[in-house]
Formats: structure tokens, sequence, C-alpha cells
């Protein structure tokens, strides 16, 4: 078994062989990051393999999302103040990677990245620079901070998708993507806070 994947593999693909050695062997978290990122440094693979469980219609992932919503929020303090290095907790690294979750995140990602992978491309690569990668920061830790606080029905699936989206967006170095993730999560926040305004209106009528 590889210890990562060639780079020039697709992502579906990468998630497909994941699966397979998952269900053969124990592995973790760690084990499937470093398999995934392939050398390739950056924040891309870990929001991708960390949106999947929030995407996924899984009635044992409440917990799960919240986890994930704290680890992704920690992921995005980092980009906000521009470290380099991704820094993962340790004990979340040491989580085993369940075979069923890897199974049914290849069959999303075979059911949905090969469409998207069409379309997407080198572009407006404005997430190279400080300020554009401190932006994202921000972005991913308000989608953290719904995964874990949101008690909106749906939101946190919501949530989950626009940082899939996201994620394929740096790991493509497609700027354009990135940036419709970016707006998608601008009116997301807008929607919130009208929400919590006319809650609070109701409440003190």
């Amino acid at each position: 078994m590889a210890d990562v994947y060639p780079r020039e593999i697709a992502l579906h693909e990468k998630l497909q062989q994941l699966s397979i050695e998952a269900g053969q062997c124990p592995l973790t978290l760690g084990d499937g990051l470093r398999r995934m990122a392939a050398g390739v440094s950056g924040y891309g693979i870990p929001l991708l393999l960390l949106s999947l469980p929030g995407t996924l219609p899984m009635p044992t992932s409440f917990g799960l999302k919240s986890l994930v919503g704290t680890v992704i929020t920690l992921l995005g303090l980092q980009m906000f103040v521009g470290k380099r290095t991704v820094w993962l907790p340790r004990r979340f690294t040491r989580i085993r990677l369940r075979p069923d979750w890897s199974l049914r995140a290849a069959r999303l990602g075979e059911r949905f990245l090969p469409r998207l992978e069409r379309f997407v491309k080198p572009r407006m690569n404005w997430m190279r620079y400080r300020p554009g990668i401190s932006l994202l920061g921000l972005v991913v830790m308000f989608l953290g901070l719904v995964l874990v606080l949101s008690v909106i029905p749906g939101t946190k699936m919501v949530a989950a998708f626009i940082l899939l989206v996201l994620s394929i967006g740096l790991i493509e170095s497609d700027g354009l993507l990135t940036l419709l993730a970016a707006l998608a999560t601008v009116v997301m926040a807008a929607l919130f806070a009208e929400t919590i305004y006319l809650l609070v209106i109701w409440l003190t009528t």
C-alpha cells in the first residue's frame, strides 16, 4: 500500500483508493491526510477531508460534525494569521478512519467530484497572497462555527458543502471557484444575521 497517492490522480480516485485501503487495514485520519496530500502543502486537502462528514447524511454523525467543525475553525484561524504549515491536534489525527465513513465519502466523491473537476482549472489565484488567504481564513472559521453551533436544520450540510467547494478551489488553485464559495458564505452569514434579528424582535415584542 502506498504511503501517498500520486499527485496527478484525480481527487475522486484518491478517495476511492483511500476507501479500499481503509477496508483492508486500520487507518487513522492522519494516514488519510498523508495519502491524499501526496506531498502537496497547504490547507486544501485537510479541509476537503474534514468537509466530507458534514455532507454525508449519517445518523451517528452529529457529534462528529461538531468535532470536525472545531478543527475546521482552528484551521481557519491558522489561515487568518498566515501560518504556512498546517497543524492538527495529534489526538484528532489518531482517530480511526472507519471503513463505512470512507466508503460513503468515496461514493459521494464519485458522484460529485468528476462533474466539478471538468470545470475546475488554475485561474485567478488571488489566494496566494496574504490578504487573500486571511480572508479565506475568516470564511473557514465562520463555516466551522456553523458546524459546531448551528441548530437551524440543514445549515450544517450547506456549510459543509460550501467548504467542500472551497477546498477544491484551494487544491486546484481555482480562484473563481474559491471566490464563489466565499460569496456563498457571505450570503449565508447575512441570512444568519437576519434570522437572529427577527428572533430578537419576536422575543422582545
